[in-house]
């Protein structure tokens, strides 16, 4: 039985979570901006253009025992950048289990400034570093669609071999299981550090931008053996820059 008070105040959350859109929601915070962490929600989280038969949205929900360990992993992640970047440029992140569109598993998408992540669990291949990265990865996406007038675009295509096309794009990549995000020898000398940064030019960008922000070993190695690499980081430290002042080479490399 619940006494008169208790209902009263029982009462006054029902109506706050109702209007506040906080219903049957698990909401956190992280970073120093105190970004919106959803994990759990009883509404469609999919934006009203993606819902259609050709894209075919769905999605469950992360395990519970994941979320502590994910919400580190996020404070981790959007500690890297100034608070008023992440207040200006993100609203939000859904933190899922899986997610599916045209019939493919994606790892993360965005949103105008909505970031979509995935965690199926270690076993599955998720880990620390793996979901850092893709948040650093669509948090580019967003950021270029904001700021492309600080993208020295064509000096990043110069980088790029004679004769050299991207592939047909993230979803094209996914269909022909050409998605690698590990760095490939192989392909420095080209200026490009995976499979996956074939695919597009938005995918090389935020290729760098996954291994940059993670400050990845491999990658400064990788910085150091190829002119093309070299001329690809100038180019995104400068357009990571404009946005703010303090990102700088010195700033990447102290990560």
């Amino acid at each position: 039985m619940i006494k008169s008070g208790r209902l009263i105040l029982l009462s006054y959350l029902m109506v706050l979570m109702s209007v506040t859109g906080l219903s049957a929601q698990d909401l956190r915070q992280a970073g120093p901006a105190g970004t919106k962490i959803i994990f759990q929600t009883d509404k469609n989280i999919i934006p009203c253009k993606w819902r259609n038969k050709k894209t075919r949205p769905e999605y469950s929900f992360i395990r519970a025992d994941d979320i502590p360990h994910t919400l580190e992993i996020l404070n981790t992640s959007l500690g890297k950048y100034p608070p008023l970047v992440l207040k200006k440029n993100l609203k939000r992140i859904y933190v899922l289990k899986k997610l599916y569109f045209f019939g493919l598993e994606y790892g993360g998408t965005y949103y105008k400034k909505e970031i979509f992540l995935t965690n199926n669990g270690k076993e599955s291949g998720y880990t620390d570093q793996y979901i850092e990265g893709t948040f650093h990865h669509e948090f580019s996406s967003v950021l270029i669609k904001r700021y492309g007038r600080f993208l020295n675009t064509e000096g990043w295509l110069e980088a790029n071999p004679d004769g050299f096309s991207y592939g047909d794009g993230g979803v094209e990549a996914l269909r022909k299981n050409t998605t690698g995000l590990k760095l490939d020898t192989a392909l420095f000398d080209k200026g490009f550090l995976n499979e996956y940064s074939l695919s597009s030019f938005e995918e090389d960008l935020n290729c760098y931008a996954e291994y940059i922000f993670r400050n990845d070993p491999g990658f400064w190695q990788a910085w150091e053996l190829s002119e093309a690499i070299r001329r690809k980081t100038a180019i995104l430290i400068s357009f990571y820059h404009r946005i703010d002042p303090v990102f700088s080479q010195e700033y990447f490399k102290r990560l």
